[in-house]
């Protein structure tokens, strides 16, 4: 079993893969940020936020979409995003961002006028209290849109590095079902009860497929699949050893050379788009 310590140790790593990543991590979520991005169309008014916004591109874009004299928050709990964030904001003058957990963040008085996230709302350990104060931070009628990962089976690179890492680990796969994790969200009906519960109204959610890809090798890629997804989480989970961790990576390098398309390698997903009102 993994110690706390253990899984603090590995959470840094991950952090530090986003961040040595990020312009690539940006490149292969930028179909996602493109839909929901169209979703929000143009904003009107003069605070927005974006919730679990990383090392800060899409409270970057948002800052370039809304008015010049609107401002946009970025929230995240992890202390070296954020500090990378604001490393690569100095010369924004419209966006600011908060180290905290937007589950219990006190956000005061001063409310927002429509939030936002990509990939960041699946996190939270209590999920309604977390929409209720987001709720609470946002002005009558404010949006709320967000993308959130569709199931597995609905998406080309989660399962195929699902099926690899399990495989050669010989660990059997447990669906996590709404346990705290980038895949929280999949069923769309607990992601209406949630926001429902948490006093949002007008909810739509969309399935979109989309294809992810960058521009990188495949030996890039596979050692970026290495670090960050779900191969990674189950590597961890079951202790994987260094031949196990090389196996794996030889089928991942495979996979990617069979996605490699000239100077790209690139892979279809889904997502949920999800839109609500305050």
């Amino acid at each position: 079993m993994v110690n706390n310590s253990g899984n603090r140790s590995d959470a840094s790593q991950l952090r530090q893969s986003w961040i040595k990543n990020d312009g690539i991590m940006d490149e292969k979520l930028k179909p996602v940020s493109d839909i929901l991005f169209k979703s929000i169309g143009n904003p009107e008014g003069r605070k927005f936020l974006d919730i679990g916004c990383g090392a800060g591109s899409t409270t970057i874009r948002l800052g370039e979409l809304v008015s010049s004299t609107a401002s946009v928050t970025g929230i995240d709990i992890s202390e070296p995003m954020v500090s990378f964030a604001r490393e690569k904001t100095k010369t924004i003058d419209n966006v600011d961002f908060v180290m905290a957990n937007a589950q219990t963040y006190e956000f005061g008085p001063d409310k927002f006028d429509g939030a936002m996230s990509r990939m960041g709302v699946m996190f939270f350990a209590d999920p309604i209290q977390a929409f209720s104060n987001i709720h609470s931070a946002l002005n009558r009628d404010a949006f709320l849109a967000f993308a959130c990962w569709a199931p597995v089976e609905e998406g080309e690179l989660t399962d195929l590095l699902l099926r690899t890492a399990l495989k050669h680990t010989g660990k059997p796969h447990n669906d996590p079902g709404a346990a705290v994790g980038p895949d929280a969200f999949n069923d769309k009906e607990y992601v209406k009860s949630i926001l429902s519960s948490s006093g949002f109204s007008n909810l739509s959610i969309e399935t979109l497929k989309i294809h992810s890809r960058a521009r990188i090798s495949p030996e890039e890629d596979a050692s970026l699949n290495m670090e960050i997804g779900c191969a990674q989480r189950i590597m961890v989970d079951a202790e994987a050893d260094d031949d196990t961790r090389r196996r794996i990576y030889e089928e991942l390098l495979t996979v990617s050379k069979e996605h490699q398309d000239g100077d790209y390698v690139g892979y279809d997903r889904s997502i949920h788009v999800v839109s609500a009102i305050a």
